[in-house]
């Protein structure tokens, strides 16, 4: 019921008294972990990660500003299992904590013996643990999980990673400083990546969306223990790939990215996969803004800090569900099942086929999974000219909205006239 209506209020969800009373009754009960009611969806993610060689667990976290103060739940870490071709198979892991804060007096060493916010990417690679057989997992995420620990529990598990590097570090023996390091190497090519726009605070745009050409050297190098305290950590060799923007637009940051890897890069084409799957951490920024815009969690008047909890661990499910729509509705489906008509008939239901198919004008038994979803989109408001984009979660998600209502419709005349003709 809530999948039906994401946007919704609780009593937009749930119009019988009963069941929001049963709805309310759920998300307050003191022995229901907001980790069960997300642990089926996690197993069977990862069941889907089997089906494939190799799946990128895409990491980051959301602040939860709009109700941080009333419930006391400051941020949300997620890892999603997403493919190479950027399609989102589910949520692997998710925690909810609080900005600890530290006692005035403390001293380092108490710091580094009690849990940090930068523990939070250590623990969920161990949450993760090991790919499924025949699958290999690489960890992905920004520059907030540069952390040695990090690494180092990725490599315990087994895994690979790709972190956007933040820390200037000590690599290699005499010692170097890594951005002078590579500044040093020879250019390997150049290349223009997409830099999507970002929002700031209150919705505003914080960067446009631009393209950005970039230079690309990489280079194999060992990352030096802290000098601070180097006989907890030592020496690491990674590759590091660095791209750097040296013209870009008046006004605009220049894109500088110093991205660490395990995975070896023997030529351009291996540093370009390295980059491509970087690029994939975006996705969960989209699905951030699904889930605190498309599915409201903010908008929640939930006052306890496990109720938020318990109610984002089912909207999280749901946000990837808004997302994998949006993807089915692409013109170009990597699975290359958009044009097989028989492909939609095992996945849709006939009615849902015939109101699709009548909207479209089309044959039911010739309407294709890429023809459906572009008309769904069309419904929720999509024009489809030449030269826009795919279609985003939000009109897909409109579209849905107004094809179920009159799903719902057609249900209803079918059982009256049922009714009537067994009278």
């Amino acid at each position: 019921m809530m999948a039906q209506r994401p946007q919704g209020s609780m009593p937009q969800r749930y119009p019988r008294w009963s069941d929001l009373k049963a709805a309310y009754r759920l998300l307050s009960h003191p022995r229901v972990r907001p980790q069960w009611i997300a642990r089926p969806h996690a197993v069977l993610t990862r069941r889907a990660c089997g089906g494939h060689r190799l799946v990128l667990c895409v990491q980051d976290d959301t602040d939860l500003s709009a109700v941080k103060v009333r419930a006391g739940v400051h941020k949300q870490h997620s890892t999603l299992a997403v493919l190479p071709d950027g399609r989102l198979l589910g949520v692997l892991d998710a925690c909810w904590f609080t900005r600890p804060r530290p006692a005035e007096d403390e001293t380092r060493l108490e710091r580094e013996v009690r849990w940090r916010e930068s523990c939070v990417w250590t623990d969920a690679v161990a949450a993760v643990g090991a790919a499924p057989a025949g699958c290999r997992f690489i960890h992905v995420a920004d520059r907030a999980a540069d952390d040695l620990n990090v690494i180092e529990a990725c490599v315990r598990q087994g895994v690979g990673f790709v972190i956007r590097a933040r820390h200037d570090r000590r690599v290699n023996d005499p010692p170097h400083k890594l951005w002078s390091w590579l500044g040093d190497q020879p250019v390997a090519a150049t290349l223009t990546i997409e830099m999507t726009a970002q929002a700031g605070h209150h919705g505003r745009p914080a960067r446009p969306s631009r393209m950005a050409q970039v230079s690309v050297r990489y280079s194999r190098v060992q990352l030096q223990p802290p000098w601070n305290h180097p006989g907890e950590h030592a020496p690491r060799t990674v590759t590091a790939v660095h791209l750097r923007e040296d013209q870009p637009p008046a006004g605009q940051t220049p894109v500088d990215w110093m991205l660490l890897s395990d995975q070896a890069v023997a030529c351009f084409d291996d540093a370009r996969r390295l980059i491509g799957y970087y690029q994939r951490r975006w996705v969960i920024e989209e699905w951030h803004r699904v889930l605190k815009e498309g599915c409201r969690l903010e908008a929640s008047q939930l006052d306890q800090a496990d109720d938020l909890m318990r109610l984002a661990a089912i909207l999280s499910v749901i946000a990837v569900r808004l997302l994998q729509l949006r993807d089915l509705a692409d013109p170009q489906p990597s699975d290359g099942r958009g044009d097989d008509p028989a492909a939609l008939q095992q996945a849709v239901p006939t009615l849902w086929r015939l109101v699709v198919a009548e909207l479209a004008q089309c044959d039911p038994a010739r309407l294709t999974p890429r023809r459906f979803w572009r008309t769904i989109a069309h419904q929720g408001g999509y024009l489809g000219r030449q030269r826009d984009p795919r279609p985003g979660w939000k009109v897909i998600w409109l579209g849905w909205y107004d094809i179920m209502q009159m799903i719902r419709g057609a249900e209803l005349m079918q059982k009256t006239l049922t009714r009537q003709t067994s009278g």
